[in-house]
């Protein structure tokens, strides 16, 4: 969550304690059914992202301001795709 904590201003609806606490419960929900994928850096965090295989949606994706610029989105979501059914729509 300390990567949450630090992009949370560019995110509405993170603003709160308690909303924090509520993607937190989401964050833990998505590992447990297989649909959040991290990229570590080193000690850090430097990507997650959370999707749901139905309806086919992208839910949140983050990236270590650090870690910008070298491709960290790209990976996390080129592995997303193989998670979901080919030819298949997802939205963002």
């Amino acid at each position: 969550m300390a990567l949450v904590e630090q992009v949370r201003d560019v995110f509405s609806g993170l603003e709160t304690a308690e909303a924090m606490e509520e993607h937190r419960a989401t964050v833990l929900r998505f590992m447990e059914n297989s649909s959040a994928v991290c990229a570590a850096e080193a000690d850090r965090m430097a990507g997650i992202l959370l999707f749901s295989k139905e309806p086919g949606e992208l839910c949140f994706l983050a990236v270590d301001p650090a870690c910008r610029r070298q491709h960290v989105a790209q990976k996390l979501v080129s592995f997303m795709l193989t998670q979901m059914e080919e030819g298949k729509d997802f939205q963002v």
